[in-house]
């Protein structure tokens, strides 16, 4: 479903969604380019579930979408935490930091992503992030 218009999402209707619920509507609401109110809505599913992956990376994607870049980076962080192992976190928690200009920590998610094989890019940023430092 995708939504078209404003939505109009009360606390109180945030409360009464099930965690399921509520995480669907935020990914729906992140699609529409809705992300401070997918925001609003994923909090509800991280609260209730904090250790389901998902629910961080579509958090940190809400944030990240809103420019709200620290809480990007807390959920980014913790999705980290949750799946060490996982190129695209490390990837996300990179790009969050760079946004941030703090770029040579940055660089250390980029370079493990990279070594787990994520993409090209990150090996780019890594360069870029090398030359500038001589």
């Amino acid at each position: 479903m995708t939504i078209y218009m404003t939505p109009n999402i009360t606390d109180d209707t945030i409360a009464d969604m099930t965690v399921f619920d509520a995480f669907r509507t935020g990914e729906e609401l992140l699609d529409s380019r809705f992300p401070r109110d997918a925001a609003r809505v994923l909090r509800r599913v991280v609260d209730a579930e904090p250790g389901n992956p998902a629910a961080w990376e579509l958090l940190g994607r809400a944030h990240f979408a809103a420019a709200l870049l620290a809480p990007a980076e807390e959920a980014f962080g913790r999705l980290v935490e949750l799946e060490p192992t996982s190129a695209w976190a490390r990837t996300a928690l990179g790009l969050t930091l760079d946004r941030q200009s703090r770029h040579r920590e940055g660089a250390v998610h980029h370079r493990l992503a990279a070594a787990m094989g994520s993409s090209d890019r990150d090996s780019t940023r890594i360069e870029l992030v090398d030359r500038q430092t001589g």
